[in-house]
């Protein structure tokens, strides 16, 4: 992994890790009779005013999407919001390098910052950092007056319940429990222990 990468993923994982946020609301989104995924909308507060930040929107996949082909409907729903095709093109590549394909029960969550935005697969950092004017389109597309899911706004923003609890976009690692024998350090294969001793 190129050094640049490392240092970008390691300068976001403390500003994601120490946000306290507090779920909005949350929306199903269906392709005809299919549920395809969950979206979920939450701040610092638990409110949501226009234009305000930081904003987390997280989506849990129901089926399984191909992430270039996720990418091309949010390129669409910003060129309906009058987005620059310019800047679409070139966020249509960057969001394609990045999005491998979702599988059902995954969470992608996008953090929209005041200087900059990024994307989180379950618990991995995807190597990108999106400037502030996609994470206004990319929220506009589903919070903006003229969007096209309007219908999801009223649950998106708490006026109404939505049918999936805020607990379901939690994500927790997988760990085995640790045995007896696992619970104490181990050196690493081919430690020179006189290394301690001489200290």
């Amino acid at each position: 992994m190129k050094l640049k990468s490392l240092l970008f993923i390691l300068g976001l994982i403390p500003t994601a890790l120490s946000a306290h946020w507090v779920n909005v609301g949350n929306a199903d989104y269906n392709w005809g009779p299919f549920l395809v995924y969950s979206i979920d909308l939450a701040t610092e507060n638990g409110e949501y005013k226009e234009n305000q930040l930081p904003v987390m929107l997280s989506f849990k996949y129901e089926k399984p999407v191909e992430g270039k082909n996720f990418a091309i409907s949010l390129i669409k729903e910003m060129e309906f919001l009058k987005a620059d095709k310019a800047k679409t093109d070139l966020w249509l590549k960057d969001m394609q390098a990045i999005f491998p394909d979702f599988s059902p029960n995954a969470i992608l969550r996008y953090i929209a910052l005041p200087d900059k935005g990024y994307f989180i697969l379950n618990d991995s950092v995807l190597d990108h950092e999106f400037e502030p004017e996609f994470s206004q389109m990319l929220i506009n597309i589903w919070l903006s007056p003229q969007s096209n899911f309007v219908k999801l706004q009223p649950q998106l923003l708490g006026k109404e319940k939505g049918k999936v609890s805020s607990e379901e976009f939690k994500t927790q690692p997988e760990i085995d429990p640790m045995g007896e024998d696992e619970a104490s350090p181990q050196l690493p294969p081919n430690f020179p222990l006189n290394a301690i001793e001489s200290e």
